[in-house]
């Protein structure tokens, strides 16, 4: 392997979550339920008493759902067996995503936590409008940084410089992806530092 695809595949495993617990869990939940309709079947082709139910009981249970549940109960039932079903779909196709993203370099594999980079963003338009910390927060979501500002009362401060002091440290961190910054400026001041 050469180092530029065993960095590639460094990043990918820090960048993303394992979808191994979800699996496992699956696994587990279906190998019991497998288990027990075995255990069930053994015991009456035994003619030992059932542990819940026997097979030919549990057909007839099955067999007289039709016309022991109302149909919105049938819809309702059917509706969370589909959703789940389609949450193991999607968490078996697109990997989770950990608050995490690549930095470029050029010899290693350098992943930073979007908290640092959050406050990273929240020091520089601190700075930038002279803010006390509390005043600036900076949450970063998958596609973008989003800053809220709390001013001093009394004092304006101009978004178009506080969003070009965020822009300017996204680039300086030098991101693979890299991520807009959205700065909002609250209507109410805070009181004074």
């Amino acid at each position: 392997m050469n180092q530029g695809r065993i960095t590639k595949r460094i990043i990918r495993r820090e960048t993303h979550s394992s979808r191994a617990g979800l699996s496992v869990l699956t696994a587990v939940l279906l190998l019991v339920a497998c288990l027990w309709l075995g255990t069930e079947s053994v015991l009456s082709l035994l003619g030992q008493p059932a542990l819940l139910a026997s097979p030919g009981h549990l057909a007839s249970l099955v067999a007289a759902v039709p016309e022991a549940v109302l149909p919105a109960g049938l819809v309702a039932g059917g509706t969370v067996v589909a959703l789940a079903g389609a949450a193991l779909l999607l968490a078996a196709v697109k990997g989770g995503r950990r608050g995490r993203r690549a930095m470029l370099s050029g010899r290693s594999a350098l992943v930073v936590d979007d908290e640092t980079i959050a406050a990273a963003i929240s020091r520089k338009v601190r700075l930038a409008a002279n803010l006390a910390p509390g005043q600036v927060a900076t949450a970063v979501a998958r596609n973008r940084a989003l800053v809220h500002v709390h001013p001093t009362s009394g004092m304006t401060l101009d978004p178009a410089v506080l969003t070009a002091a965020a822009a300017e440290e996204v680039a300086s961190l030098r991101l693979q992806k890299t991520i807009p910054a959205q700065v909002r400026v609250a209507t109410e001041g805070a009181v004074g530092r």
